[in-house]
């Protein structure tokens, strides 16, 4: 796994697979649009972005690019970067995507990165316009050369729609100040929490401690989670809160929690806050 450090001081996981992107603002989302869509040029991708029709010119993905420093004349000029129809990215489903795949292989790209947006008049994101998107764009991130970037407004993603979009996005999140992303051996965390993400941790720890996020878990054995907390800097009271509180259940059922490599700020809060003498958690100090 590699580690980044982005500019805003949020230590990142990287900006590929199967992303929620969770923004505050348009200003937000336009950047970190353009970081995504920069790797995916840079990677020798294609890039493809389902677009609203009704989409205000202003506000459309290229002139967002373009704002933020991408020659998308020149990207959309040799295909590497192509905005169609919503319908026509999504709309498809699973032959569709896999269709733009084989595409792009053919005319030898390394693979696709794949977003889009509705328009600011439709509700929800276009995982949840097109029913069975996000588990389409989950299996095929896991399996084929795709990135799919998934963006969520903050102010409205709350609540049950929190726990649905970042159960479904197990890949990573990628928020303002706090990164996700899951491994074999359990969940990574980067960068910072405190009152304005407590419960995306939450919802993250929640989604991760689920059956069928453990590898080792069966029926009967729940088995253990791995959260590395290496990459933390900062861990409040109430996000100690959503670690013991979103692996209650887990923890219950005779699951364990390995708590790894917390910076020794991260760790005096932990002990303080008792997370290591919580039922079926251990921490562990070791430095790698």
């Amino acid at each position: 796994m590699t580690f980044t450090t982005s500019k805003d001081g949020a230590a990142g996981l990287g900006w590929d697979g199967h992303l929620l992107l969770l923004h505050g603002s348009e200003l937000e989302r336009g950047s970190r649009l353009a970081k995504w869509v920069r790797r995916g040029l840079e990677r020798d991708e294609q890039v493809v972005y389902g677009q609203d029709e009704s989409v205000a010119p202003k506000r459309s993905v290229l002139a967002v690019l373009a704002q933020h420093g991408i020659d998308v004349q020149a990207a959309t000029a040799d295909g590497r970067l192509l905005v169609l129809p919503l319908d026509a990215v999504y709309g498809a489903g699973t032959g569709g995507l896999m269709a733009r795949l084989e595409q792009a292989w053919a005319k030898g790209y390394r693979g696709v990165r794949t977003s889009g947006e509705t328009s600011l008049g439709r509700t929800g994101a276009p995982e949840e316009v097109y029913p069975g998107l996000a588990a389409t764009l989950e299996r095929l991130c896991r399996t084929q050369p795709l990135s799919a970037l998934c963006p969520y407004e903050r102010g409205t993603t709350v609540g049950a729609r929190l726990e649905q979009a970042t159960a479904a996005h197990t890949g990573g999140i990628r928020e303002s100040q706090l990164h996700t992303t899951t491994t074999e051996h359990g969940l990574i965390l980067a960068g910072e929490v405190d009152a304005s993400n407590e419960l995306l941790l939450l919802a993250a720890v929640r989604a991760a401690t689920s059956p069928a996020s453990i590898p080792t878990a069966t029926s009967t054995v729940p088995g253990t989670l791995e959260i590395d907390l290496r990459r933390v800097s900062f861990l409040s009271a109430g996000g100690c809160r959503a670690l013991a509180v979103g692996t209650q259940q887990f923890r219950d059922q005779g699951g364990g929690v390995l708590l790894v490599a917390p910076q020794p700020i991260v760790e005096r809060v932990l002990r303080l806050y008792g997370l290591d003498a919580l039922t079926h958690v251990e921490l562990s100090v070791g430095r790698s």
